[in-house]
Order: structure tokens, then sequence, then C-alpha cells
């Protein structure tokens, strides 16, 4: 081999010329790499070249090329090629090469401890790191370990004791902050072969290092070492991801001192932000932990939101300051944490934040709020009428970057809260108009461009939550305003303006129909757009605004725009822009929905599109990487709560990329900066999404297409991204509802409840089926993702109650569901509890709104078991009867009417089933009727009305039928939360089944007149019913309500037509003629 001509090549590959280093990677590879000798080579470089980027080059190579050729060099080679890299690395003075050098070491140990060669290796690294009284050695020794560690751990599985013996010194070494970190790395790389079950002592070994690990981080931060304070927030970080005993002892402390860290404004802001995010992975992986600790949620949000009124109105969009990361804290903290420890302590100071005389804290308090709204929905919609007046001060405060902070925190309410909103929509809309009046002059202005565009971006959030009642009143003031914008200069602006008008179209409907040709041929020009970032980015916006007007105005106003646009959007899919992909499907989606399907010809273009999406090849997130790197990870990774996978290194070595640009890269590159979702990964969630409502819409029309979607879909309930299988797993769901709906419409045979199944469907949707429910319960129980576990609950549930039971007869279907219900119901499936933890969720009280819907659609599904099987559902009633009433007990309001709801709707689908179960469910159903929460105390009613018809045990709910029209009698005068329509229901169905056992004269009259009912249109078949039966006894008290009672019967055979089912409507006809009569 030419050692010269290898030197010559290594050293081209290091000039700033990219043919020249193309032509040098192409020479090795073709005349050297494929030779063993060229590992002899390189090492040799490693080991003597006088210049270090060469010999850092050479150690990248090196251990690309150990695994291909160690094996098979000479075994007399061996010992002087092991004895030079061990001297080279002790006297190496460069710390990138020193590090280069000792992972071509652990890579050769690594092949010869598989061999039971090179047994020396270990005991000399622990004599350097030890007992050398040279720092140096110690630093090499103490990195060679952690090499060795990293590339292997399992190896080290029976060495743990004197390990930790090692890491007792090395973390604490009295000179060298490389040895320390070294320590901690090597601790890090050490977690993976501690099992809390079966090494208790390790576990509580490694827990007793985190004091010191905390010193050596403060030792970095105060000397400035960027480098180790790097690595030791990494390898907190580290432990986050492992079972919790490791850190437990000690979490409560680390969590204060990192809050502490991010407060302090004196620290360098990277370390504040690196502190922040330590603090949302905490928040993220160890909700209940974070939940348990006393006042710690409250303290995570208030020095939040003091670090987010740092804000800046010139920090760049991209910089993550601490500010804009304690953003990010806040929004994990409302998504993970029950309102009560994080929403309410920042209610409790919005008040003094928004009237501050800081700009920065009136910036903080409703970015923070409108943050919080998406996490929280629910609770915060409960405190709009309190909030809204500062909310709308702020949004006319003098300060321009106050009323910018204003509208993001307004778009981000509206998103989520619009309709609470409705009350105040003309101070809304008000305020709006004048941020967009002053924005307008001067329009040139970079800041009042950015309010522009929040106003639009407010419109477009608010529009359709407002409704289109209160949207006519401004949409043609409005649609003037903001359709000026199509032709301001902003590429930004105008699809900002497109977005706001498509929403104000969606809202008012066919109120926008004077508007359509005139926006439509403003538009239309951006759709011709083939070139340019912006003009792309516009072009997609234009392409989602038309999609919301033909939404809005409806397959006829739209016809003449449709076939166009279709051909415009086959088009786009061929420009390379992924955000223009997306539009393009999601304008598909829209457009399937308006014309149900009826495209025609382009319809097959639609499913093509889709199907070459979802069969495009996924590029592996490579990590090329320094040979600091090297060894960080295995062939699977999570970021950001997403599995991604890593190339290995002979992988690499058989690619054609460019190995050679390391040397001007830092030991260790920012992880923050690798991305583990692929392009094609997010657009393929897109696409899965858009195909099943495609298919759902088109109905009949997707017959041709069901078969190969199902072929592409069902692998992706495997993907290694979540949001791939949670909308895998609803389109294949969506899929086999349609599939049933349109043989129910071809057949004419509705379903029945219960199995066996009154009629057998056709094969093609047995097999659907059994592909639907295999790949369901593949993931189903340790799916860790919580969106995708309330995705497969809503599912299960919506299919359950649209085609009946036939799913159920799937093999181990019925059983894994009420396994499955059994876990999330007890808070014990995977997705609701920590990294590792068994059974922490159980002792704690209240969750976040995000946890509770896991819970809220699991209930939804054994509501959906209830309404498929019928009485046979009172079998399956057993095994949750005590988990649902326990949650009658709840202290969370929310959790109680729900559970009351529960109860109700499986009464009144298992019919008499219910029997047995009368007195256990009576009596908490008798103390809700007076509970202190309004939705709690409505449902109860509409539950004991329930239990009480169709329970046969009369014998147990008669003599409380006096007790519970006291506890009804309060509720009939309440408007709120449906009371007085569930009230009116249940003291029908009591009626109903035994009119001998109520005071018709005193309770009809007051009943009449609560009639006809307002908000809960199903409550009116048992009331009609009721008068139905109170007419066929002759009833005197009815017969005198006649007069009043034909009135109403005249309004609720008017419109709306939903107020009674046809059943009811008969029943209600039927009185109205012989009354006439």
């Amino acid at each position: 081999m030419d050692q010269q001509k290898l030197v010559e090549l290594l050293q081209a590959c290091q000039i700033p010329d990219t043919q020249k280093v193309k032509a040098a990677t192409a020479a090795l590879r073709k005349n050297f790499y494929p030779h063993p000798d060229s590992l002899i080579g390189m090492l040799h470089i490693v080991v003597s070249h006088p210049d270090p980027p060469v010999r850092m080059s050479a150690a990248v190579e090196a251990l690309r090329l150990v695994p291909k050729h160690w094996e098979k060099i000479a075994s007399d080679q061996k010992p002087a090629v092991r004895n030079e890299l061990l001297q080279a690395v002790v006297r190496e003075q460069n710390g990138k090469c020193r590090h280069g050098q000792s992972r071509v070491i652990a890579a050769i140990a690594t092949l010869d401890f598989l061999n039971d060669q090179w047994s020396d290796l270990l005991p000399i690294v622990t004599q350097l790191t030890m007992s050398s009284d040279d720092v140096a050695h110690r630093e090499v020794g103490s990195y060679i370990i952690f090499s060795l560690l990293e590339v292997n751990p399992t190896y080290f599985k029976d060495h743990l004791p004197k390990l930790f013996e090692l890491f007792a010194k090395t973390i604490r070494d009295p000179e060298s902050r490389d040895v320390r970190v070294n320590a901690m790395l090597s601790i890090s790389a050490v977690l993976i072969l501690i099992d809390d079950d079966e090494d208790d002592q390790a576990a509580k070994t490694v827990q007793e290092f985190v004091p010191a690990m905390v010193d050596v981080l403060k030792d970095a931060v105060e000397s400035s070492d960027e480098d180790g304070i790097q690595k030791c927030f990494e390898v907190l970080q580290s432990f986050l991801g492992y079972n919790s005993i490791p850190i437990s002892r000690y979490f409560k402390d680390l969590v204060e001192f990192m809050l502490d860290l991010a407060a302090n404004s004196n620290a360098e802001d990277d370390v504040r932000t690196q502190a922040l995010s330590f603090l949302t992975q905490c928040v993220s992986y160890r909700r209940m932990k974070i939940q348990a600790i006393p006042n710690m949620g409250a303290q995570l949000m208030k020095k939040s939101l003091a670090i987010l009124a740092e804000v800046d109105d010139d920090d760049d969009d991209e910089d993550m300051t601490p500010a804009r990361t304690a953003l990010a804290l806040i929004d994990q903290l409302a998504s993970d944490l029950p309102p009560r420890q994080v929403i309410v302590p920042l209610l409790d100071v919005f008040p003094i934040y928004a009237g501050s005389q800081n700009p920065g804290q009136r910036k903080a308090s409703v970015l923070a709020l409108g943050t919080c709204a998406e996490g929280a929905p629910e609770f915060v919609s409960t405190q709009i009428a309190t909030v809204m007046p500062q909310i709308l001060n702020l949004l006319q405060d003098p300060e321009r970057g106050v009323r910018y902070s204003a509208l993001l925190g307004l778009i981000r309410l509206g998103e989520d809260l619009s309709d609470s909103m409705s009350s105040h929509h003309d101070a809304i809309i008000n305020a709006l108009v004048l941020n967009l009046d002053a924005a307008r002059s001067n329009e040139s202005d970079k800041k009042n461009a950015e309010i522009i565009r929040s106003v639009c971006g407010a419109i477009d959030s608010l529009a359709e939550g407002l409704g289109s009642d209160i949207m006519g009143k401004y949409g043609e003031g409005m649609i003037h305003r903001i359709g000026a914008f199509l032709s301001h200069s902003d590429p930004k602006v105008k699809s900002s303006a497109a977005g706001a008008l498509g929403a104000i179209a969606a809202s008012i409907k066919n109120a926008f129909n004077p508007y359509l040709k005139q926006t439509m041929e403003a538009m239309s020009t951006y759709l011709m757009a083939e070139t340019g970032e912006d003009e792309l980015a516009l072009r997609s916006s234009v392409c989602d605004s038309m999609g919301r007007i033909a939404v809005g105005v409806g397959a006829q106003e739209f016809s003449p725009y449709v076939m166009p646009l279709l051909m415009a959007s086959e088009k786009a899919l061929h420009l390379g822009n992924p955000r223009l992909r997306e539009t393009t499907f999601i304008l598909w989606s829209q457009l399937a929905t308006v014309y149900e399907g009826d495209l025609g010809e382009p319809l097959s273009g639609i499913f093509t599109g889709l199907f070459d999406s979802l069969e495009l090849e996924e590029e592996d997130v490579e990590f090329d990487m320094p040979a600091e790197q090297q060894g960080l990870v295995d062939e699977e990774i999570v970021l950001q709560g997403k599995k991604t996978k890593v190339q290995s290194v002979e992988e690499l070595d058989n690619e054609d990329v460019d190995f050679m640009d390391d040397d001007d890269d830092d030991d260790d590159d920012d992880w923050d900066e690798i991305v583990g979702v692929s392009a094609q990964a997010i657009e393929k969630e897109i696409a899965l999404e858009v195909l099943g409502d495609v298919i759902y819409s088109s109905k009949e029309k997707s017959a041709p297409y069901i078969e190969k979607a199902v072929e592409l879909v069902a692998p992706f309930a495997e993907h290694m991204y979540q949001g791939c299988r949670k909308a895998a797993i609803g389109t294949l769901w969506r899929t086999y509802a349609c599939v049933w709906e349109s043989m129910e419409k071809q057949t004419g045979r509705k379903w029945e409840p219960g199995l066996p199944l009154k009629f057998e469907p056709v094969a093609n949707i047995a097999k659907l089926g059994e592909i639907v429910s295999t790949a369901t319960l593949h993931i189903w129980h340790d799916e860790s993702d919580r969106d995708t576990v309330t995705e497969i609950n809503r599912s299960i549930a919506s299919t359950l109650k649209a085609c009946g039971p036939a799913i159920l007869g799937q093999k181990e279907m019925m059983q894994q569901i009420i396994t499955v219900l059994g876990t999330i119901i007890t808070r014990s499936h995977p997705c609701q509890l920590d990294v590792g933890e068994d059974d922490e969720a159980h002792e704690l009280q209240g969750s976040s709104e995000w946890d509770w819907w896991v819970v809220d659609t699991a209930l939804d599904v054994l509501i959906g078991l209830a309404c498929a099987l019928g009485t046979q559902f009172a079998e399956v009633w057993k095994v949750f009867e005590k988990p649902i009433i326990k949650l009658l007990s709840s202290n969370e309001a929310t959790e109680r009417s729900t559970a009351v709801g529960v109860v109700a709707e499986c009464v009144g689908h298992m019919g008499s089933g219910v029997t047995p179960y009368t007195s256990t469910l009576l009596r908490p159903l008798l103390h809700r009727l007076s509970d202190e929460d309004k939705e709690t105390k409505s449902n109860a009613a509409y539950a004991t009305g329930q239990l009480i018809y169709h329970s046969e045990d009369a014998e147990t709910y008669l003599p409380t039928y006096n007790q519970i029209l006291g506890k009804l009698e309060p509720l009939l005068p309440i408007k709120d939360a449906r009371l007085q329509d569930n009230a009116a229901g249940c003291l029908c169905r009591m009626i109903l089944a035994h009119p001998d056992q109520i005071p018709i004269p005193d309770v009809l009259p007051a009943l009449v007149d609560l009639l006809p009912l307002k908000e809960d249109y199903e409550e009116n078949k048992p009331v009609y019913q009721c008068l139905h039966k109170l007419y066929v006894l002759s009833n005197p008290t009815v017969q005198e309500l006649t007069p009043k009672l034909l009135k109403v019967f005249q309004q609720v055979l008017g419109p709306p037509d939903e107020q009674l089912d046809q059943e009811t409507r008969e029943v209600v006809q039927g009185m109205v003629r012989i009354l006439g009569e």
C-alpha cells in the first residue's frame, strides 16, 4: 500500500474545494478502503502524523474501517498496534485528536473482547484513571472508559461495582473538570444496564452520584465551559429516559436547582435556555413526579412567566432565547399538569402582569394565556369572561409590541376557544379593526406588516368559532379591508389575508357569495407560481383558502372553480415544495367533503396522488457524525418523543457521502439541531388523514380504491413516527365504517345489538375487520403516545356506535377491548405513566386535560360497547362498575360529570339488563343530584331517569321517588347546563315507569311551562311519550293543559327539524290529530 499517497489523499480532503474533496474521497474508497492494509495505514497516520487535522481525519476513517478489517489483520501485528495506540493517546496534546483516538481504541477493544483478547486494556486504563498523578493521564483514561462503555455497555454488566468505585473517585477529581465530565458521561452510559427490579442497589448507587453531577454542572457554568455545560445537561437529561430510581431521591432538588438557574438573569442565555429545556423534559417525562411535589407546578409557571417577561421585540424568530424557551415550558405545563396546579397560578397573577408598567410583563401575560389554551381549553374557556377585559386593553395598548403580543395570544385563544369569546365579539372586532387601520398608515414598515398579518391570523382563528350570525355582521367590511391586502408587497401579508378570507367564507357560508368571483379572481393569479420560496408559500396559503371557501359557499356556487383548481393542485405535487404538497392534500379533503366524492375523473388522480405519497421512500435520518460522536447512539433513538432510525458506521461506510468535513466541527454537535422525523413521514401523516377523509366522504365512489388503500395504510400503524400511527389507525377505522355503511345502504338492513350477529356481513367486510382489529390490537396495549391512544379510543367508539357489534367478533377483540379499557380507566396504561413507573398515577388527584381525554375517550368506547351489545352489555358492566362508581366520587367536577353521563348512556343501551345493578347505581346518582357542579347535576338527572325507566327492580327505586322529586324541583328553574331539559326528561321517565307514584296535578303544569325544550332535544322523546301516555290514561291534568300543549306541539313540529326524531314526531303528530278531532 502506498502510505504516502494515503496521506496525500487525506490532506486533500482538508482543502476547501468540493471537487478536490470528492475526487480524493473517491480515490480512497476505490483504491484503499476495500483492503485491510488501509486500516493499518490509517492507524499509522493516527499515531504519527504531525498535523492534528490529518490525525483527526485518519481517526474518523479508521473508526469506520475497524469493523470491516480489524479481524483480518494478522494476529502478530495486533499487539504492536494496540500498544502504539495507547502510547499515542497518552502523549496526544490535541483534545479532539485524543478523543478520536480513544474511540478507535474502544472500537478495536469491542471486537477484541468478544474474542477474549486485549485483556490488559481495562487494568491499564483503570490505572491511568485512578492512580496516575498526571492529570492528562487521568483525562485520557477516563475518556477511554467512557468510549468503551458507550460502544458496548453490556460487556460491563458484571463489572458495575468496580465501575461505581471508579466513578466515585473520578466524579470528584480535584484537578480536572474533564475527568469529572467524563465520569458523568460514563455514568450515563451505564444507565441502560440498570434494572430497578433486579438491581435495586445499583440504582441507588447511581442515585448518590446525582449531587456530585450537579456540582460538576455548577463548576462548568461558573467557568463558562460551554462544552462541559452541554455534556452535563445531556447526561442529566439522559436520566429522564430511564426508570426513575436513579434520579428519584434528588429529583425535587434537581428541578429546583434548574429552575433557579433558569431564573438567574446573570447567567448566560445558553445556560438558562438549557435549564429550561431540561425542565420541559422533566414535565414531559416525569409529569407524575412533578405533580406529586407540592406547589411545584405553580413555581414552574410563575418563574417561567417572569422569564417570558424578558421577551424582546427585536428577538430573531429563529433564536431560542430564555423567553422563548420559557414559553415552551409553559406550553408543556399546560398540556401535562392539572389546570389547578398551573393555570390557576397563572390566572392569579394575570391581572398584575396585564396591568404592569413593564411592557414585557404585559406581553408575557397574554402570550402565556394563549399558549395555555391549547393544553387546557376547557378550563381556560371557563375563565374567558374574567380575563377578556384585560385582553381587550392589551389589544389597544399604546406599545405596538404589546399589541402584537396580544394579537398572537388572541390567535392561540381563537384556535381553541373562539366560541367562548362570542359574547365579546363587538369589542374584539373593533380592536382588530383599530390595529389594522393603524398599521395601514405605513404598510412598508416591517413591524406594521407583522401587525397586519397577526390581525388576519386572529380573524382566521376566530371566524368559524364565532359563527355565521356574528361574522355576518362584519362580513362586508372585513372582506373589503382584508381583500385589499391580497395586493400587498409582502407575500407573507398576502398569505395571511388569503387565510382570513377563507375563514370568513367558511363562517358566513352563502353570505360570501357576492364576493366569491372577485376573491377567486384576485387569488387565482397566485396559483400559477412555480418557483420561489415565498411565492410557493403564498400559493400554498391560497390553495388552503380556496378549499375553505368551497366548504363555505357549497358545491353549486363553487362549481366553476373546482376543476381548474383540481388541475392546478395535481401540478402542485411536482414542484418539490413540502408545504404545498400538504395543503394540496388538505384541499382534496375539503373538495371531497363538499362534493361527496362526486369529482369525476380527478377523484382517481386524488387517490393516485395520496397513494404515491404513502409509497415514497423515507430517508433515514442520517447522523454523519465526527469521531467524537461515534457510538453516541444505537440503531434507534427517541428524539422529542419520536423514534428515529440511525445509520450505523457500517451502513454509512457504503453511502456516497463526504466524511471529510469533520475538522471544523466541535467535539460534539448540538443535539438540538438533530431533526428526528423525516419530511416524508410528516407528509405521510397528512396524506393518511386526508385519505381517510376522502374515502369516508366519497362512500361508494371510493370502492375501487379501498383494497389498495388498506394495503398501504395498515403498515403505518407500526410506523416509528406517532403521527403516522395515529393517522393510520383513524383512517383504517373510518374505511371500515364507510364500507359497512355502504353495505347497509345497498342491502337495506340495519345492524342490531348483540352477538351472535342477526345477519352475517359480506366477506370483504369481515376481512377488512380482521385487518383493522389486528393493526389496532397490535399497538393499543403498549402505545406510549397519548394522542395515538386517544385516537384509537375515538375510532373504536364511533365505529361501534355506527356499525354495531360485527367488529367484536374478530379474534380476541372483545377480550382485548375490555382489558385495555380497564388499564386506561384505572390510569395504568403506558401512555398515562411516567417512563418506568407502574402505579404512581393512581395516588394523584386530578390530571391534565390531555390525560383526561385518554380516559374520557376510553369511557366513550365503553358506551360504544353498550350500544353494540344492548342487554348483553350487563355482563361487561360487571368489570367496570367499581372504577366507574369511583369516578362518580372524584374531586374533579369534569370526572364526576363524565362518569355520570357514562352511567346514563350505558343504562340506556343495556335496558333491563341494568336491573341487578340498580341499588349500587341509585345511591351515588341520588348524591350527584345535589352536586355543586351544574353539569354533574344535569347528567345525574338524566342518568336517574334512565335507571328508573329501564330497571325492573321497582322495589329498590320506588321508595326514593319522593326524594328524587325533591332534588329535581330546585333544578327546574335553572337554565344552565341543560338542567331544565334533563330534569324534565327524568320526571317524564319516572311518570312513564309509574304514573301512579307521581303527583301529576302538582308536577305536570310546571313541566309544561318548560316546553318546548331548548337545548337537549334528546329529552323530547320521553317528554312526548309521557304526555301521550297521560292522554291514553285520560289524565285530567293533561287534558286541562291541552290548549297550552297544542301551541307547544306546533312549535316542536316546526323548525329546527332536529328537535324530534322520526318516532317522536309521529307520536306528536298523532296527538295533534286526535286532539283536533
